[in-house]
């Protein structure tokens, strides 16, 4: 069984970070389903708050990987590849924040559960990520982050074809103009947080691969 050597103890910090940044990544895709899917006024801005504190938390903890990475000699990976899935990670609840605000703005809701279909996918590639993450940093099970890769970019082939069934339906059922384009650009923000795994994923890959 293929294992990354675990890591010494002054390195721990870059694990702390990255696993930190995966965390709040699943916090941020499920209070973003818990945004979308409650039509309860104080519970949908309970969660929205929730989604701006994830992102603001990502954002710090981001910043904190840049500044380690200047002041570190040695890294346990390559320091591109750290600050490369740090980017990603960061951009999920930074995405996620501006659908939540483009909801809010123009008061767009879901309807027969369409944007559901996407958040459902994002919030089980959130959860795959977190435990990719923890294998990772972790230095135990090579197969099994590598397992995680490919869990992931099955989620994301599925959320080609998610995406591809709702355009169908919209342009076909969808006479109002502006509701139409609205839509749309939601349906494409959210698969750009599907796609966001799907390139952290990657990262987390290539890094196996160096070191095994």
């Amino acid at each position: 069984m293929l294992k990354l050597p675990f890591l010494k103890p002054k390195e721990n910090k870059f694990c702390v970070l990255l696993e930190g940044l995966s965390a709040q990544a699943l916090d941020c895709a499920r209070h973003l389903k818990t945004f979308i899917e409650n039509t309860d006024a104080a519970r949908q801005a309970e969660a929205g708050r929730a989604i701006d504190a994830s992102r603001a938390r990502s954002k710090e903890l981001t910043g904190q990987i840049t500044a380690e990475l200047c002041r570190t000699f040695i890294t346990p990976f390559d320091r591109e590849d750290i600050q490369d899935i740090a980017a990603d990670l960061y951009r999920i609840p930074k995405t996620i924040q501006k659908i939540k605000e483009r909801l809010s703005m123009h008061g767009i809701s879901s309807v027969k559960g369409d944007f559901s279909l996407q958040t459902d996918l994002i919030v089980l590639e959130a959860e795959a990520m977190e435990e990719m993450m923890r294998e990772l940093t972790r230095g135990h099970d090579n197969e099994r982050v590598i397992a995680k890769a490919e869990q992931l970019q099955e989620l994301e082939n599925r959320g080609d074809e998610i995406l591809g069934d709702l355009l169908v339906a919209l342009f076909r059922d969808n006479a109002d103009a502006r509701d139409l384009i609205l839509r749309k650009d939601i349906y494409d923000m959210l698969e750009r947080v599907i796609d966001r795994y799907r390139d952290a994923a990657g990262v987390a890959l290539q890094i196996v691969l160096k070191h095994s």
